[in-house]
């Protein structure tokens, strides 16, 4: 146990930790002192010891995307955890049990993308020296485009990157008069205005037949009790200041990947409708990374159908092995 304020672990309809590993695992605020991100800021931090008790491979750095929280990666990090790591999840700020940024809590808000980065490489810091190293920092969409932020800004400097899907070029916003417009409408006042015309109203899922995240049955449904279930958790549609921050940030991203420096490997799914898998693959060529694609898979690979979860760990697998990690 570490010297932070233990934080709740939220287990609707009596959904239980994978076997083995609720001994394993902490959660935690880490309260962010005030500073250059603005007031003092409220996270939710899991730390998950590795499953075995040979030495600890390192420590991964996880970062969820737009809406999520920690406990919707219970199976990943059961996974990667007995696969030898430390895992610490951040619920990034608006999101899951940390501090939300309005008023209104449903409003999926953000200043700018390097508050997502310099909270992770707080949270990094902060731990650091209770976690073994190497550091390897990992991201599934927004949380991508969090770690690729941290690292391209030296934020963070972990010994490499893994993304899951991570956004770096959005499917739904795909001409430059789109994206001027909303940056446009964000800079005249609409920044906190919730998009109009989005399915996911009031933080609630969708139907699954709707869905397109996962084609997954049994882990939506998992993954759509916990909003339905725990109202604390839930996050509405993106504000026009959301988006406009996120554009922003897949900008820099993009321009700076040959930058990058460090091992890394980007993994796109192949039937995504939210993420274009030909943005994860410019950025991955441009940056020197590793490359993969799963066919067929939608958007949410750590929750796709066995066949598909099961190649995506396996190209994890390989990657770390051939980077001596």
């Amino acid at each position: 146990m570490l010297d932070f304020e233990t934080a709740d672990l939220v287990q609707p309809g009596g959904h239980a930790v994978p076997d083995g590993l609720e001994s394993r695992l902490s959660v935690y605020f880490l309260d962010r002192p005030a500073g250059d991100h603005g007031p003092a800021q409220r996270l939710r931090v899991l730390l998950a010891t590795q499953a075995s008790e040979d030495e600890p491979r390192g420590t991964i750095f996880f970062s969820p995307g737009r809406t999520e929280f920690i406990e919707k990666y219970l199976e990943a990090i059961d996974d990667l955890t007995k696969r030898g790591f430390w895992v610490v999840v951040v619920d990034p700020r608006g999101q899951g049990l940390s501090g939300r940024m309005l008023e209104d809590r449903l409003k999926s808000y953000v200043e700018t993308f390097q508050d997502y980065a310099d909270d992770l490489g707080w949270v990094c810091d902060t731990l650091a020296p209770q976690c073994p190293k190497p550091f390897i920092a990992m991201g599934h969409s927004m949380g991508g485009t969090i770690v690729l932020q941290a690292a391209l800004s030296g934020v963070l400097s972990p010994s490499a990157v893994i993304c899951s899907a991570p956004m770096l070029g959005l499917v739904d916003i795909d001409s430059g008069l789109m994206r001027g417009g909303i940056r446009a409408l964000s800079a005249l006042g609409l920044s906190r205005r919730s998009l109009p015309f989005q399915k996911q109203r009031s933080g609630l899922p969708v139907a699954f037949a709707d869905n397109k995240l996962t084609s997954d049955k049994d882990r939506y449904k998992r993954w759509a009790t916990f909003f339905q279930d725990t109202p604390r958790l839930r996050v509405g549609e993106p504000t026009f200041g959301w988006i406009s921050a996120a554009l922003s940030s897949m900008g820099f991203i993009n321009r700076n990947a040959a930058q990058l420096g460090i091992p890394g490997l980007m993994v796109a799914a192949g039937g995504d409708q939210i993420v274009d898998p030909a943005s994860v693959e410019m950025f991955a060529i441009k940056a020197g990374c590793d490359f993969h694609v799963v066919p067929g898979a939608k958007h949410e690979l750590f929750l796709e159908r066995d066949g598909m979860r099961n190649e995506f760990l396996g190209v994890i697998d390989r990657f770390l092995e051939e980077q001596a990690l």
